[in-house]
């Protein structure tokens, strides 16, 4: 049973990375119409805040996924990394010609350090609860 719990954390993590890196296409085509136009070339500063948006979402979803694990979670934040780059580097191979170079390139080495600061703020606020919780002091006069 813990394994289905560790499939489904870093799967269902991995999973909304992709729901929201997709909500972000539209997004970004409300937010700017006459730049984001399908047929034509994207602007590099959209393509910037499709960055934005993407390392945004991978911290979010790192951060689910250690919240949400079993145990041991830098085994699963591990997972939902290695995850994430095999796909991105499918991606970068599929994709290459079709988006500037850069783009997948920034995607790629943006996802490292989007995991671990996903991962950090789980670990930073643990450790500050910790740290909050009250020890048995000695009384005075003990």
């Amino acid at each position: 049973m813990q394994i289905l719990k560790s499939i489904a954390c870093v799967g269902g993590s991995y999973i909304l990375s992709i729901v929201l890196v997709l909500l972000s296409d539209p997004l970004l085509g409300a937010l700017f119409p006459n730049d984001y136009v399908r047929g034509k070339p994207i602007p590099d500063s959209l393509l910037w805040a499709s960055t934005g948006f993407f390392v945004l979402a991978a911290i979010f979803c790192a951060w689910v996924c250690a919240k949400t694990a079993p145990g041991r979670v830098l085994t699963h934040i591990i997972w939902f990394f290695a995850i994430g780059e095999i796909m991105g580097g499918g991606a970068t191979f599929a994709n290459w010609g079709k988006v500037p170079h850069w783009y997948s390139i920034a995607w790629l080495l943006l996802w490292i350090p989007a995991v671990w600061v996903g991962w950090k703020l789980v670990r930073r606020r643990d450790v500050g609860l910790i740290a909050e919780t009250p020890q048995a002091q000695p009384e005075l006069g003990e």
